[in-house]
């Protein structure tokens, strides 16, 4: 049988049918470890002969890697600019807030004119908030 090997700058090979058997029965394990004090993933294939191929992952900013079970790496990512932009279409002197950003976040509001409005905000947990203003307007608050 003859083959071009991709591998070998597309040359042309002859085979034997036994020498693509061994290659077809070739058996690969995929493993994973994960370092989390240095947020970095090692992805290992291994074939049946025993060569084995390595490709390392690191995290980095807003990323980081974790192994809750053996073979199984956890690519967790969170924006490091974690914002949320929330609507009040109905004016409203309470304005009620779940954001699930995880944090405390900056507040600033703006009416529909866009003009800055001030307000007394009251955090409840890391994930919701509630603005309250002297009088009632539609806007958007903008947390950071």
């Amino acid at each position: 049988m003859i083959v071009s090997d991709m591998a070998d700058s597309k040359r042309t090979k002859q085979v034997k049918l036994t020498d693509l058997k061994t290659l077809v029965n070739t058996t690969y394990t995929l493993t994973s470890k994960v370092d989390e004090p240095n947020n970095s993933a090692d992805i290992n294939l291994t074939d049946s002969d025993g060569a084995k191929t390595t490709v390392r992952l690191h995290g980095g900013t807003g990323i980081t890697l974790r192994q809750p079970d053996v073979n199984e790496i956890e690519i967790a990512s969170l924006n490091d600019d974690a914002n949320f932009v929330f609507t009040q279409g109905i004016p409203s002197a309470t304005w009620n807030i779940t954001h699930n950003l995880g944090k405390f976040p900056s507040v600033s509001v703006v009416d529909s004119r866009q003009q800055l409005m001030y307000g007394d905000t009251e955090y409840f947990n890391e994930n919701s908030l509630t603005i309250t203003f002297s009088a009632p307007f539609s806007g958007k608050a903008f947390l950071n």
